[in-house]
């Protein structure tokens, strides 16, 4: 029995990562057609540094994923500040008004947001799209760090007061150094979930504010390029840095017994 729990358990990895492998192998495909092998080339990575509209919609991923993020950590560090040390009434009504984006489904929340900025006369571009995805994103990162607020001993914050430290001093040399991680995943998250998002970027998106994913989407009409084979390996290569990175700098502090180890 346990043998065949582990062969299902690899082929669902396989199953899992096999499309991974796959668009990194159909990258170096010669073919301008995905099912046919003519051979190694890197003929759709110079074509796709030389898309200029497809890196326009790739900018615009990056900016609104980059800006909503930075809006949904802080927001999110805020709000769980509030709710996590602050016993103030209303408090659950607070909380679930933060997380009602995970509830509603995204068409109806796209179509409530497309409304909104109608009726108060905002043009839809970056402004819009940026709000969008702050709102989608916003619930996410505010569990992350209520999580890990929750977790800290409260008597942290006592104890450095004994020893002379004010708020400001305790919050920078003792709270937010603790906090770090889960701030930084709350962000690495929240950007995620902006870049890949589709439903929310109809509704909130104008002219000139194209996101990669909806490009992508509409190509699906005249068929897709193999070039987009060649971006997401770029992507795939790009997340797999990120994860070293922030990985071996967990992993160092928490050999050195720094405030991941906590």
């Amino acid at each position: 029995m346990d043998r065949v729990v582990a062969w299902f358990s690899r082929l669902i990895f396989v199953f899992l990562y096999l499309p991974i492998v796959a668009l990194v192998v159909y990258s170096l495909n010669a073919s301008e057609v995905s099912y046919r092998w003519e051979g190694v080339s890197l003929r759709w990575y110079v074509e796709l540094f030389a898309d200029r509209l497809l890196l326009e919609t790739l900018r615009t991923s990056l900016i609104v994923g980059l800006v909503s993020a930075l809006l949904a950590t802080a927001l999110g560090f805020l709000s769980s500040t509030a709710l996590v040390r602050f016993r103030v009434k209303g408090r659950g009504v607070f909380l679930g008004a933060i997380l009602i984006p995970l509830i509603v489904p995204e068409i109806v929340l796209g179509v409530s947001l497309l409304t909104v900025f109608s009726t108060a006369g905002i043009p839809t571009g970056f402004v819009t799209l940026i709000l969008g995805h702050t709102v989608i994103t916003l619930p996410l990162a505010t569990l992350v760090q209520m999580g890990a607020m929750s977790s800290l001993d409260p008597s942290l914050p006592e104890a450095a007061a004994d020893l002379g430290a004010g708020a400001w001093t305790t919050f920078r040399r003792v709270t937010f150094p603790l906090l770090r991680p889960a701030v930084l995943a709350a962000f690495l998250l929240s950007f995620a979930t902006s870049f890949g998002n589709i439903v929310i970027s109809t509704f909130t998106s104008g002219v000139g504010t194209t996101t990669l994913p909806l490009r992508i989407y509409s190509q699906l009409k005249s068929g897709l390029t193999p070039e987009l084979n060649a971006l997401g390996t770029l992507l795939v290569l790009l997340t797999l840095a990120i994860i070293l990175v922030v990985g071996v700098g967990q992993l160092r502090r928490i050999l050195a017994g720094g405030p991941a180890s906590q």
